[in-house]
């Protein structure tokens, strides 16, 4: 008696799908937005969830503030990488 190995529909489902890459920020926080309006619409203003929907939203939008205000522009990577360029000079009174 030989040893055949069986496939099941696990090892098939993951040889066969793809790697799906993580929503951005930005999309995420256009569809918790979308998600808070409409539960608004239903329900109105008074419901728990509906209070949770916009807790979600001005979450995200505090992290896609930091992330943006902890990024560098490119002036300041400028000057980081020339600190002596006449265009990074600081001057105090």
């Amino acid at each position: 008696m030989t040893y055949t190995p069986s496939i099941s529909t696990l090892d098939v489902a993951i040889a066969t799908s793809k790697v799906v890459p993580a929503p951005s920020l930005e999309s995420r926080l256009q569809a918790a937005l979308e998600h808070a309006r409409r539960l608004t619409e239903m329900r109105g203003t008074a419901d728990t969830e509906v209070a949770i929907a916009w807790e979600t939203v001005e979450e995200l939008q505090v992290v896609l503030y930091r992330r943006k205000q902890a990024a560098p522009n490119s002036l300041e990577q400028y000057c980081a990488a020339n600190p002596d360029a006449p265009e990074c000079r600081i001057y105090e009174d």
